[in-house]
């Protein structure tokens, strides 16, 4: 205790608005730096904890900063840290400790994977996104809108439409904040945890077991999708694979009520990370979902965690009349409900085999130090009860945990990136490199495993991060992850062009690292864009072919026809594939689309190929009559203003892009009604990858020219170009 108060009286004090601060300065210097952010009490209460974790990150090769103060708001956290950035060296990360204030953000659902709730219909709780992104990335700029009367105190900001509009942290960040739902004392839980992130800097573990899980109604459902994620796990995990145990993919298939083999599995010793692919909710993981329904109740069981799904997105002052008017459509009685409430937290629920739930995770031991959950809501640090928070405040080694604070989109690419890891690359920083608004490090961002043979990565990756010739020595390195973080920092740096990574893409033999090639080339939006999307609805790894069919309909170039209509007809296999591109065929003029299919009719290998050609027409034409029924409801100045209104939040999710003259047109009609006008400006910033982008652009700039201009337009139109950039 001496040391501790020897250290507290030559801190740097300094005063931010109301907020006594308090900064340790680090002990060494060091080549990248790294700052510990916590409130006053929390460092009064575990201190001795906080200068032991300080000690360890100095001794791991972080010049540490401790942050402390009696935190009034986010503003003051948010410009301490900025400071505090400008004048250190190479800051690779923040970690907040304890009582931070929460930031809910608002105006940025693009900036998620999958979040799209109306703002102005729903609560503001509710329909806005937690997200540390308002401390890690200072590129940002926020309005404050308000704070609510909860504990711990939420805070309310509006990204500015003057802002950036596409994440860039300039740090990793991750949280460590005890879910009071677990009951106990909060200080006693985090001094324990720091006590464990501790521990495991002193011999950090080679990465070379790892287990991965494929859950119930999920994209996992298509099992081309599951076949092809171990050739992922392979490159991405290069060290595992000697036995049978140090690579295992589960799926949900594999037996009646996974929940308990999964147990085993979290509880084996020698497991380093552990990736779920689930659905998610706050307080549970959703494993089986009913898959194997052999009794009355097993049915009973399935529908009553539907409509306790459904139940969950409906607003909660909604609830009770979504209940009872579901219970009059089934012929429910009251008795149904007993074993669910369809709230989105509970205190404790009974034992069921299709769940893990938090009465589950209590007490119990996870051994993974990573656990990631590529599902919804699983990551909501803000909520008393969550899944990431029980998993890093068990007893067992687990250290830290990436999750969503939202839903999350079951198309993204879960993997990626991942790979560092196994190269000694910081769990945080590995975040960084794939962040959304929703997506966050539950736990120690500088947690890490074991170097790859004298690897120096995990310090190079920022101090070295503007040095392109370094870059380019790794373009050709033996792993996967090292030639995508390369081809990514070149990318970044501007000293790389589309051709050249398009020639990467067709000669790499990683799957991976073609993968990485398609998404950088959907920055450049030019001719090597399209051939890249071309290449990726041809390429052998699923995910590719995936992703290539959702920058397919995103794009809306002609030229992509012959190769949507191809693929989706002569390889219906690949479901995830398939159900994207049958997304192209609404987007894209259907003419055209038929044009294509009468070219491909002789060369049809199916029984009939008359009846395969007129089934696919039969589907254009039903695209085509909802595209027309969308827009006509749209445009029609007799329709109901509120029908006009959801018509342009559809355009969020389907870019008609050969509709985008008479959208501008709209927004530039001052005849028409305001609120029309300003949905339509949002929803053609959706169109940021398409073709049409740089059409987008000029006309908003032109209609920007309007001096008499509506405020609340000329905000929209500012948000859209600079989505558009």
């Amino acid at each position: 205790m001496k040391r501790l108060s020897i250290l507290i009286t030559v801190m740097l004090c300094v005063s931010t608005l109301a907020a006594q601060v308090k900064v340790t300065k680090p002990l060494s210097k060091q080549s990248n730096s790294f700052a510990i952010v916590t409130d006053q009490t929390t460092f009064d209460k575990v201190g001795r904890q906080l200068l032991a974790y300080r000690d360890a990150l100095e001794a791991d090769g972080l010049s540490t900063y401790i942050v402390s103060g009696r935190w009034e708001n986010p503003d003051q956290v948010r410009d301490q840290i900025g400071k505090l950035y400008a004048r250190s060296r190479n800051l690779e990360g923040i970690v907040l400790v304890g009582d931070i204030p929460y930031v809910m953000v608002r105006n940025a659902q693009h900036m998620t994977t999958a979040f799209k709730m109306d703002e102005e219909k729903f609560p503001i709780d509710q329909s806005s996104v937690a997200s540390d992104r308002f401390y890690d990335d200072l590129h940002l700029s926020f309005e404050f809108l308000e704070r609510d009367s909860l504990e711990p105190l939420r805070f309310y900001y509006k990204l500015s439409e003057n802002s950036p509009q596409q994440l860039a942290p300039n740090f990793y960040s991750g949280r460590i904040f005890y879910p009071p739902q677990l009951g106990g004392d909060k200080y006693e839980a985090i001094a324990r945890f720091l006590e464990k992130a501790v521990e495991a800097k002193r011999n950090p573990d080679p990465l070379d077991h790892i287990v991965t899980f494929a859950g119930h109604g999920y994209n996992s459902d298509c099992l081309l999708v599951w076949q092809d994620e171990k050739i992922a796990m392979k490159e991405n995990f290069p060290f595992t694979g000697k036995t049978n145990l140090s690579a295992k993919h589960l799926n949900f298939r594999m037996e009646q009520y996974m929940k308990y083999k999964l147990f085993d599995e979290l509880q084996r010793p020698e497991v380093d990370v552990f990736l779920f692919n689930e659905h998610g909710s706050i307080d549970k993981q959703h494993i089986s979902g009913g898959s194997s329904i052999e009794t009355v109740q097993d049915r009973l069981a399935m529908l009553r965690a539907s409509i306790e799904m459904q139940l969950l997105f409906t607003p909660k002052g909604k609830r009770e009349e979504a209940r009872r008017q579901i219970m009059q459509e089934m012929g429910l009685g009251e008795k149904f409900f007993e074993a669910g409430t369809g709230e989105e937290e509970t205190d404790g629920e009974a034992t069921d085999e299709n769940i893990i739930s938090l009465d589950d995770l209590k007490g119990f031991n996870p051994q993974p130090r990573f656990v990631m959950f590529n599902a919804c809501y699983n990551g909501s640090f803000h909520r008393p009860g969550n899944i990431a928070g029980y998993y890093i405040f068990g007893e067992g080694r687990t250290i830290a945990t990436q999750g969503n604070t939202v839903n999350v989109l079951q198309d993204k690419w879960t993997y990626e990136m991942v790979g560092l890891i196994s190269h000694g690359v910081r769990i945080g920083e590995y975040n960084r490199q794939i962040a959304t608004l929703e997506g966050h490090i539950v736990g120690d961002p500088t947690f890490h495993f074991a170097d790859s043979e004298g690897c120096t990565l995990r310090r190079d990756i920022v101090a070295k991060g503007g040095d392109a010739a370094y870059w380019r020595t790794l373009l050709d390195a033996p792993y996967a992850d090292i030639r995508s973080i390369a081809l990514r920092k070149l990318t970044d740096l501007g000293a790389i062009s589309s051709a050249e990574i398009v020639a990467r893409m067709k000669e790499s033999p990683f799957a991976t690292t073609r993968m990485e090639c398609l998404k950088l080339l959907s920055r450049f939006r030019d001719d090597a864009y399209v051939e890249g999307i071309r290449l990726g609805l041809y390429d052998s790894y699923e995910l590719t072919r995936r992703n290539a069919a959702d920058y397919a309909w995103r794009a809306g170039d002609p030229r992509l026809v012959p190769a949507i209509m191809d693929v989706l007809v002569r390889y219906p296999e690949s479901q995830r594939v398939n159900y994207l591109l049958q997304k192209a065929v609404n987007l894209y003029p259907a003419d055209g689309l038929i044009a294509e299919l009468e070219r491909m009719k002789p060369t049809l290998t199916d029984a009939d190929p008359e009846q395969a050609a007129a089934r696919i027409r039969e589907m254009i034409e039903e695209q085509r009559s909802a595209k027309e029924k969308t827009m006509q409801a749209l445009l029609d100045k007799q329709a109901p203003l509120a029908r006009r209104i959801q018509s342009a939040r559809y355009v969020r999710n389907y870019t008609y892009h050969e509709y985008v003259p008479q959208l501008l047109a709209l927004v530039g009609d001052s005849a028409e009604e305001l609120s029309l006008r300003v949905n339509v400006a949002e929803a053609l910033g959706w169109f940021n990858k398409s073709v049409s982008y740089d059409e987008i652009a000029r006309g908003c700039r032109q209609l920007l020219e309007n001096p008499a201009l509506e405020p609340q337009l000329r905000k929209e139109l500012v948000q859209t170009l600079n989505r558009l950039k």
